[in-house]
């Protein structure tokens, strides 16, 4: 064992520490982007459920977690969310009792849900920010014309509102990459964001304690 490997155990444990203590400053929603490879790669499920254990421990009470589907065919897509649904709501029914979740699917429709307490997981499979968007404002075009809005009464609040993530993520993750995807558009405009040159099925624990650390010494100006 080389000296840098013996070392990560007990950085591990300091980076735990220094989070421990300034827990007031800990992110209360994370989210996370991820392509439909990554989940499927060996291990790569499990790395995501051990992510969010670690986020539930640090009293995170949010995370949206993004799968980009990457295929264009529309049937493969679909196939695709298919399976990472079922593999989602199989691994999630381990999480502790009080964990609820939404699983979202390529039209932005509930493909599973679980009630919960203390703890909420968001996924998107291949629905984007901009999708998103452009349903909200369909949907607030049809209540005008249906007369129950009146357009007047149409605002930012009012288009929160139709979105499916209600909240704003604190901070926004991605491995293996120096770009962001097509996830939380409109509610990630004042987030922090978190780059990792790591890939996910190379995301350790350590990769996970950085980035909340990291964003524990940030001093955010939401735009500012």
């Amino acid at each position: 064992m080389d000296l840098l490997s013996f070392a990560y155990p007990f950085y591990e444990r300091y980076l735990a520490w220094q989070i421990a203590r300034t827990s007031s400053n800990t992110p209360k929603h994370v989210a996370i982007i991820l392509k439909e490879t990554d989940i499927f790669e060996l291990k790569g499920m499990e790395r995501l459920l051990s992510t969010v254990t670690i986020f539930r421990k640090f009293k995170i009470e949010l995370v949206s977690i993004y799968v980009d589907i990457l295929k264009d065919d529309p049937s493969l897509k679909s196939e695709i969310t298919s399976m990472l649904r079922t593999q989602l709501e199989e691994s999630f029914s381990d999480l502790p009792a009080g964990t609820g979740y939404k699983i979202y699917g390529l039209n932005g429709e509930i493909n599973g849900s679980r009630q919960g307490n203390d703890f909420f997981i968001n996924v998107s499979l291949g629905f984007g920010g901009r999708d998103e968007i452009t349903r909200a404002v369909l949907t607030i075009l049809d209540e005008v014309k249906a007369g129950t809005v009146r357009p007047e009464e149409v605002d930012e609040k009012m288009l929160e509102l139709h979105l499916l993530v209600k909240h704003e993520p604190d901070i926004m993750i991605r491995s293996g990459g120096q770009k962001l995807s097509d996830f939380l558009v409109w509610q990630s405009v004042y987030s922090e964001l978190y780059f990792t040159d790591v890939n996910w099925k190379d995301v350790r624990r350590l990769d996970i304690l950085r980035a909340m650390r990291d964003f524990q010494k940030r001093k955010r100006r939401y735009g500012r």
